[in-house]
């Protein structure tokens, strides 16, 4: 593959980075300029929006919304970088679709109009993957890291719409990705088979906030898939599935069940693997990683007592919460 210049970009963090999760977002701040792309803000950006809340009610407002995200890139004359794969999914949609359909376009910029915006389809919209495999490569990543994730097993996950509707998003093989995969093997670590592993984590389509019982199945049954790679840590692309993986374990473990692996966005390990210190990339979240980064990275490791033979810092803390629970 031939490689494209590293560059500039429109940062689209969306909603759920900046209002969850600022050490993901510290993270990519931190680490893309390091690799020659460089971020800068979009001031003043929207909710992308969501196609099911939006799009499947009033098309045009969907498109409209979407448009007042692009063309502030627009006016920054940079391409849209996005880090969310339903942000990337919507965003990515909404340009080809207003680039294609003369109509809309017309009817979305009579609506923009009455703000003083105007949509030109003028820049490209690419995922955070897209831009770390293609643009930067693999090489570059490699050659950046200081500290080797020797011996580490990854489970890695690409979550729904950085893969679908694949004539749309061209991002990867909806079928065989390999990117998000190759991007964890830069950082030395293993990226290990389970079954079923392109399956959804329970999270998207309203299920996590409507239906919570059945959201929590879903996800049980794709930990159980991970479970029999028993690797070190799950990774993820997406801070939804991120927050479903987190949060979803320790929902979880409160009914009782063990579930217990520590989850990372790509640009986290990546910025560990950097020298970067976790207090402002990796310091948020539900199901422990200390025990992880401690044994493959060496620093801001936590006192643990009463280990049993082959039990890691992780499976420590969520054995005693199941054990503080069932008292």
């Amino acid at each position: 593959m031939k490689l494209l210049p590293a560059t500039d970009y429109a940062l689209y963090t969306g909603c759920i980075i900046p209002l969850r999760y600022p050490d993901i977002e510290n993270s990519i701040r931190e680490t893309m300029p390091l690799l020659g792309a460089n971020v800068f803000d979009m001031v003043g950006a929207g909710c992308c929006p969501p196609g099911g809340a939006f799009w499947s009610v009033d098309e045009i407002s969907g498109l409209a919304q979407s448009a007042r995200n692009l063309s502030i890139a627009e006016l920054m004359n940079k391409d849209l970088m996005a880090v969310c794969n339903g942000c990337f999914c919507y965003l990515k949609n909404s340009n080809l679709l207003l680039k294609s359909n003369q109509e809309k376009r017309e009817k979305v910029n009579t609506i923009l109009n009455q703000i003083g915006r105007k949509y030109h389809g003028t820049i490209s919209v690419y995922h955070l993957v897209e831009i770390l495999h293609d643009q930067i490569g693999i090489e570059k990543i490699k050659e950046s890291t200081k500290i080797k994730l020797d011996g580490a097993k990854a489970a890695v996950h690409y979550g729904c719409h950085l893969l679908r509707p694949s004539d749309h998003l061209m991002a990867e093989n909806p079928e065989k990705p390999h990117k998000l995969d190759a991007l964890v093997e830069a950082l030395g670590m293993e990226s290990v088979y389970y079954p079923k592993k392109l399956s959804c984590c329970g999270a998207g389509g309203g299920m996590r906030g409507n239906n919570p019982n059945a959201t929590l199945k879903i996800l049980e049954k794709k930990l159980m898939n991970i479970k029999y790679s028993d690797p070190d840590c799950i990774v993820t692309c997406c801070p939804f599935c991120f927050l479903q993986f987190d949060l979803g374990q320790k929902g979880l473990r409160d009914k009782g069940e063990d579930f217990c692996i520590p989850v990372f966005y790509y640009n986290q390990l990546l910025g560990l693997s950097m020298g970067l210190p976790k207090k402002r990339i990796a310091s948020i979240s539900e199901t422990p990683r200390d025990g992880f980064i401690k044994k493959f990275y060496g620093v801001d490791s936590v006192s643990y007592t009463h280990l049993r033979a082959h039990e890691t810092p992780e499976h420590l803390v969520c054995r005693l919460l199941l054990e503080k629970k069932k008292k």
